[in-house]
């Protein structure tokens, strides 16, 4: 019986810990006796735990509040973004993305990698490992210590264990990530797809935050989705809701990298874009994208389509204009499902959402119940192309902000390799390179 009442006491600290810190989180600056007016815990055991988070080093001292009326002024409290760092990543089509911040989120270092698919699945993960480890030396003075990693990739992914189970874009399959990164770090890692990611750097950092009810899509190479409900990420059965891009709107529609025929990303990706400013110009219409890519209509981008229709390129608007109705009428079915508060638009394409949101904001209106439109709001990532990072960023910061002292194990740097370095001199050097 004693021991059931001890585990009763620390889940109840652990659960009022979270409580001071998501409160210091949307309310910072403020005092000891604010902060139990916020939370409604009792002054003494407020002043309990916020001695034991700033003897952990989460909360920090900045300063006095001379406007509470108690006789003394209060010590205003943050959370402190010394606590530690925290990465989060991305491993894109083409790209490799890694950032960290500190513990009050600010970016303290940030690296950006071009990949080729063709350069294959090993080389692309040396990589991702070899940035990470970069971005750690880089930042290990103002570190201290990695709070956690948190990894977003293009594909179906086992979150429980951390593997990616199918990536059409990338063509990869069962590729255990989060084991190949507990290898080399000893920190906590988080593995999951990369518009999951970033719906929840959205909802953390974004435009969506406050919001209880969130769908993120993101459009480039190929087409996701992530819901969020009440600031968690909505798993579904098996973990993978929110691989929207796979509803079928086209049955005789050309054939998607995931097997199937007419999937809506077929319909609304970057590739589709494109070939829309081809056929028209094979077509006989005139476009400044042929002088943009001198020729050479294989090295379209979005920004150059979007350059274009700023400058009323017809070709470039109407290739917008049907990209746009696409996503608005998949969206549509999506807002009658789902009744979202948010509609985020990120990815690649929301370089050009000047153009597309109108025309995606209009064929919504026209197609989905006019009861789920009449409170809901289209908007544009904050983040843009850091979205998906900074979403693995939120997905450490939650887990700390949830459960502080499992999180503070973390290690001095956290590079498994680099501390056999340390020990045994260059070979561990020629190991790394």
């Amino acid at each position: 019986m004693l021991t059931g009442r001890t585990g009763d006491q620390a889940l109840v600290r652990e659960i009022n810990l979270s409580i001071i810190l998501n409160a210091l989180r949307d309310h910072s600056p403020i005092s000891r006796a604010s902060l139990a007016a916020v939370t409604g815990l009792n002054k003494t055991t407020v002043s309990s735990l916020v001695q034991q988070l700033t003897d952990a080093r989460f909360v920090s001292q900045v300063g006095v509040d001379k406007t509470e009326d108690t006789g003394r002024p209060g010590i205003l409290l943050e959370l402190n973004p010394g606590a530690g760092c925290i990465i989060g990543a991305e491993i894109g089509v083409d790209f490799v993305s890694v950032i960290i911040t500190n513990f009050a989120i600010e970016t303290i270092w940030r690296h950006y990698e071009s990949t080729n698919l063709r350069d294959g699945q090993a080389s692309i993960l040396k990589t991702t490992l070899d940035t990470i480890r970069k971005g750690i030396r880089k930042t290990k003075d103002q570190c201290g210590k990695i709070l956690g990693l948190g990894l977003g990739v293009p594909g179906l992914v086992d979150v429980s264990s951390g593997q990616l189970l199918f990536a059409p874009n990338l063509r990869w399959q069962d590729v255990p990530l989060r084991k190949m990164l507990e290898r080399e770090f000893d920190f906590p890692i988080y593995v999951d797809n990369e518009a999951n990611m970033a719906a929840l750097a959205e909802s953390y950092f974004g435009v969506a935050r406050g919001s209880r009810s969130v769908l993120y899509v993101s459009a480039g190479v190929g087409l996701g989705g992530g819901i969020v409900l009440d600031g968690r990420i909505l798993p579904g059965a098996a973990g993978f809701t929110g691989e929207v891009g796979h509803m079928t709107i086209d049955p005789q529609g050309q054939q998607c990298n995931c097997g199937n025929k007419g999937c809506w990303e077929t319909l609304v990706s970057q590739g589709a874009l494109f070939d829309r400013v081809r056929k028209a110009i094979a077509g006989g219409k005139t476009s400044k994208l042929t002088e943009y890519t001198g020729g050479d209509l294989d090295s379209l981008t979005v920004p150059l389509v979007a350059r274009a229709a700023g400058e009323k390129d017809q070709v470039a608007l109407d290739a917008l204009n049907e990209t746009g109705v696409y996503l608005g009428i998949g969206l549509a079915n999506l807002v009658n499902a789902l009744n979202p508060e948010i509609v985020v638009f990120g990815g690649i394409l929301s370089v050009a959402s000047e153009f597309l949101v109108p025309v995606i904001k209009r064929i919504i209106s026209e197609r989905a119940l006019q009861w789920s439109v009449e409170q809901m709001q289209v908007l544009v990532a904050s983040h843009g192309l850091d979205a998906c990072a900074m979403g693995g960023i939120a997905s450490v910061y939650h887990q700390v902000l949830s459960q502080p002292f499992k999180s503070a194990r973390t290690n001095n740097g956290g590079n498994r390799k680099e501390q056999v370095f340390t020990r045994r001199g260059g070979e561990a050097m020629a190991n790394n390179a």
